[in-house]
């Protein structure tokens, strides 16, 4: 008993000395890593007037997203946006979850040439897709060309050995748990 009341004294000294606001936010982080709810606590502490709430949320939202297993969690359409020298890959995904938001994607696009050599690129975004509904995404493709994606058409899904086209993917998802 002597043990605890110690261990709780010093507690309360350290929450003096400290202060509340820290400790809540270190119990917040731990205790509601992933959900919904942590994240619109953290927005709560940022109110400080500093940051903008958008500025607030991407912040918030980065510190308490998970990673979603499932790859079928998001699926939609989307294709190839040109801008003067970059290519974009965009369009509308759809969160197939009940129970989680989508917050942030990667995309795989491969690209396979007249010999069925694939060449795979990678872009990352963040979205805000809410349970069971869509939203638009752009995702800047880096490393890809716009000559590279001329007359290119879209694999056939049925294709075991794809020659001259491109196909895409949802590699990985983040997201809040509600």
């Amino acid at each position: 008993m002597k043990n605890y009341l110690i261990g709780g004294l010093l507690c309360l000294l350290a929450a003096m000395v400290i202060g509340f606001e820290p400790l809540q936010r270190a119990l917040n982080e731990t205790t509601k890593q992933g959900t919904l709810r942590g994240a619109e606590v953290c927005m709560e502490y940022s109110n400080g007037g500093l940051l903008s709430e958008d500025a607030a949320k991407a912040t918030c939202v980065a510190t308490f997203q998970r990673s979603l297993f499932n790859g079928d969690l998001a699926t939609g359409r989307a294709g190839p946006r040109f801008n003067e020298r970059t290519v974009d890959w965009g369009g509308t995904l759809e969160n197939k979850t009940p129970d989680h938001v989508t917050t942030w994607i990667r995309i795989a696009v491969s690209i396979y040439d007249a010999d069925g050599i694939e060449e795979k690129f990678f872009a990352e975004t963040s979205v805000w897709i809410d349970p069971l509904n869509e939203a638009d995404f752009v995702a800047e493709l880096l490393e890809v060309e716009p000559e590279q994606l001329v007359d290119i058409e879209f694999c056939d899904h049925e294709d075991s050995d794809p020659t001259a086209c491109l196909i895409w993917a949802v590699t990985d998802i983040m997201g809040l748990r509600i």
